[in-house]
């Protein structure tokens, strides 16, 4: 049996797409990643646009509600003892000011840790699910 390598993609020259996703067609706001680890309940960050000006404290109050809120375990998050980070960089928020005065700008990653509450990290026996 021989083998017919043939090539089914042509090109005429270099592709360059137009990225659909700048800053700018979002009208003021930036695309904001966010995931609250080990809670598998949500498969992967939630992307949503958030104005630069936001106060890491409306962020905390009034839009990871909207998202995680449903979770069991995110009326007893301790926000005093989370930590976060943007990407793999720890950073201690003050939550009086922006995210672009955290230096968290279009397509940043804010990932945020519980102590305490592990979500997918619980023990899981008959009795129990963890999300």
């Amino acid at each position: 049996m021989t083998s017919n390598k043939t090539n089914y993609l042509k090109s005429i020259g270099h592709y360059h797409p137009p990225t659909q996703d700048t800053e700018d067609k979002f009208f003021g706001n930036q695309l904001t990643y966010l995931c609250w680890e080990n809670h598998l309940m949500y498969c992967a960050p939630f992307c949503v646009p958030l104005p630069p000006s936001l106060p890491f404290g409306a962020l905390v109050r009034d839009v990871l509600p909207m998202l995680y809120g449903e979770h069991p375990e995110f009326e007893q998050i301790d926000w005093q003892r989370v930590r976060w980070s943007d990407s793999d960089s720890v950073f201690m928020p003050d939550f009086g000011k922006s995210l672009k005065n955290h230096g968290l700008g279009h397509k940043s990653l804010i990932r945020f840790i519980t102590p305490a509450l592990e979500g997918s990290r619980n023990h899981i026996d008959t009795q129990t699910q963890a999300f």
